[in-house]
């Protein structure tokens, strides 16, 4: 083909290509301007709402409830008249019997606070606990027999060693008590007896 002729072509084709275009763009015209202009809002206003009246309660009156009950009607009962006493009665005095006072059960330890030695308690000290440097007091609880005898020792308070507490039972048991005499018989006596143990004192 000429060129002369091919110029019309294609001026003719893009001619027909614009006018496509705008056809396009009348259609999509109403679309854009639907969605750019949105319908209007109606807008309506709520009134506040109306306050309650407030109900009152009802009184209710409280009735305590009252009961009587007659008290029932008790029949007479006649007692016979009382009898003089006959002179032949025979009347015996009553005697009045005294509490009769338990006697004091001697068996049980009298508590001392102080007692006699025949032969005193002489405590011999440890070595080990003189090594460490170990001292205290230790106080002990014995019960005395009938012939001056410690048959019991034990331990009231103890000085923290096991060895001094051990040393002072063994001393004591040792010693001579002179036996405690209440109403002119001797009877089991307790008391209290502290060894102290103290570097600074001269002991065994």
């Amino acid at each position: 083909m000429q060129p002369s002729v091919q110029k019309p072509i294609v001026f003719g084709v893009i001619v027909a290509i614009h006018a496509l275009a705008i056809a396009g763009l009348a259609q999509l015209h109403p679309r854009l301007d639907s969605t750019l202009n949105p319908a209007p809002l109606a807008v309506r206003l709520i009134s506040e709402p109306q306050e309650r009246e407030q109900v009152k309660p009802i009184e209710v009156k409280t009735i305590s409830p009252s009961i009587t009950v007659d008290r029932p009607e008790l029949p007479l009962i006649e007692l016979p008249p009382i009898a003089e006493p006959s002179e032949r009665a025979i009347t015996i005095p009553v005697r009045t019997t005294t509490p009769v006072v338990a006697s004091e059960d001697r068996s049980a330890p009298r508590l001392i606070s102080t007692v006699e030695y025949l032969r005193e308690p002489i405590p011999r000290y440890p070595p080990q606990s003189r090594k460490l440097r170990e001292q205290g007091l230790v106080m002990l609880r014995v019960m005395i027999d009938e012939k001056g005898n410690a048959c019991s020792i034990e331990i009231e308070s103890s000085s923290g060693s096991t060895r001094l507490d051990h040393a002072a039972r063994e001393a004591v048991s040792r010693a001579a008590f002179k036996p405690y005499v209440e109403d002119g018989l001797p009877r089991r006596a307790m008391v209290l007896i502290p060894i102290e143990f103290s570097l600074n004192r001269s002991s065994a």
